[in-house]
């Protein structure tokens, strides 16, 4: 039975649980001969903080400076300088930090019971725009050059029982969703094992079909045949002639979860970057996808075990 709910809608909640994950991912400081003003759980929280607000740093710390609750909750002495944030933003990438932190969420959903026996996932992409012009404005004024077609595409693979998503992949789009399956699911996978992966067929590959149940352990694969490659009536590749032949329709319908999970994380942490390069706009896809599973993981927890965390 499904087990995902709403999201917490406390900033204070929020900031709370952040803290506790990143106190067990995260060393304490980034460099033995800092300052330590502040400690990498603190800056975590406060990044976290800034995609559910959806703002930017120097609004951000206004908020620090106005709700003294949010200073007790992170242990605050005094309000970091938005270039220690910004550069705290871009340290997540460097240390490899996401990985420590998506694992440690994964972690405490496995101790709660929130994974259940055979977990069943789907994949999916989606856009994210560069920028707060919206594409009608561009197009009545002329202006949708090369530079306003680019965008963001952020793959993730979600639990389908928790909605948590257990694996990221961000590129450039527009492009092809299947030559990224592979890490996509690589990522997914170490976070926690998949009994059945479901996608569309944008993802229509023998080749995914066979890494991910020969190589990644994962039994069954429910990719729907892409019919724009289908040149003739005969399919090449053993898993393909299988998805032919015997498709599983009524599983493959619980595909819709994955995108509303991301319809969800659109609407609650907002559908543009605020980032200005490819480099930056990858970490802000990170971060808000933690922060996503974090907002949802809380009230999962108290739901489930009625915990104080």
């Amino acid at each position: 039975m499904a087990k995902h709910g709403t999201m917490t809608k406390s900033p204070v909640t929020l900031a709370k649980y952040a803290l506790k994950v990143a106190q067990k991912a995260l060393p304490s400081y980034s460099a033995s001969k800092s300052r330590h003003d502040f400690n990498q759980a603190q800056l975590f929280a406060i990044l976290s903080l800034r995609e559910f607000f959806q703002t930017d740093y120097r609004s951000l710390m206004q908020y620090l400076q106005d709700f003294t609750d949010l200073r007790t909750t992170l242990g605050l002495s005094k309000i970091p300088h938005f270039t220690t944030l910004q550069k705290a933003h871009q340290r997540l990438i460097k240390k490899r930090a996401f990985h420590s932190l998506i694992a440690v969420i994964f972690s405490d959903a496995r101790a709660y019971g929130l994974i259940d026996k055979f977990p069943q996932a789907s994949i999916d992409s989606t856009g994210l725009e560069n920028h707060f012009f919206s594409r009608y404005f561009l197009i009545r004024q002329g202006k949708r050059t090369r530079q306003y077609r680019r965008w963001t595409k952020l793959m993730v693979v979600c639990h389908n029982a928790s909605h948590l998503i257990t694996g990221v992949v961000v590129s450039v789009g527009p492009g092809t969703d299947s030559p990224y399956l592979p890490q996509a699911v690589t990522v997914a996978v170490g976070n926690m094992p998949i009994d059945q992966l479901l996608g569309d067929c944008g993802y229509d590959s023998e080749e995914n079909h066979r890494l991910c149940r020969e190589e990644l352990g994962i039994r069954s694969t429910v990719i729907a045949i892409n019919e724009r490659n289908r040149k003739t009536g005969s399919l090449k590749g053993r898993y393909r002639k299988q998805m032919a032949k015997r498709f599983p329709k009524h599983q493959y319908n619980q595909h819709w979860q994955v995108e509303s999970v991301i319809s969800r994380m659109k609407r609650r942490l907002g559908y543009a970057l605020r980032a200005r390069t490819d480099r930056s706009r990858m970490t802000e896809c990170l971060v808000r996808v933690l922060t996503y599973n974090l907002m949802l993981l809380y009230l999962l927890f108290q739901r489930a075990y009625r915990i104080a965390i």
